[in-house]
């Protein structure tokens, strides 16, 4: 199951945050998976609710980091920079590519963990 996920994830990372146990690393993919954030994204977006978009990416990104997922954790942690800027235009040019990876990401463990 969490070698289906090497080169997807940074699986040694997320095992380190798990102290080394499979179990609860899998369990922590379960949760990353039960926390789909995407229509709490596609809403404040929509909105330009920014405030509330920021924390969500937030959580994005430590939820993200704490499984392995250090490529997509750093581009929501911009994400989450520039909402704190008031980046209006940086938020517009990369919040569809952000969620599309997200979106890909969850899927993978989906496939994975299923």
């Amino acid at each position: 199951m969490i070698s289906d996920l090497e080169g997807v994830l940074n699986t040694e990372l997320g095992l380190e945050y798990c102290g080394e146990m499979e179990d609860l690393y899998e369990d922590m993919l379960r949760d990353y998976l039960d926390g789909d954030h995407t229509a709490e994204l596609e809403k404040h977006f929509a909105d330009e609710n920014w405030a509330d978009y920021r924390v969500v990416i937030h959580g994005v990104k430590s939820t993200t980091l704490m499984i392995g997922g250090e490529e997509l954790s750093e581009k929501a942690k911009e994400l989450e920079f520039a909402a704190a800027d008031k980046n209006v235009d940086f938020i517009k040019a990369n919040h569809a590519s952000v969620l599309e990876q997200y979106k890909t990401l969850m899927d993978k463990i989906r496939a994975a963990i299923s």
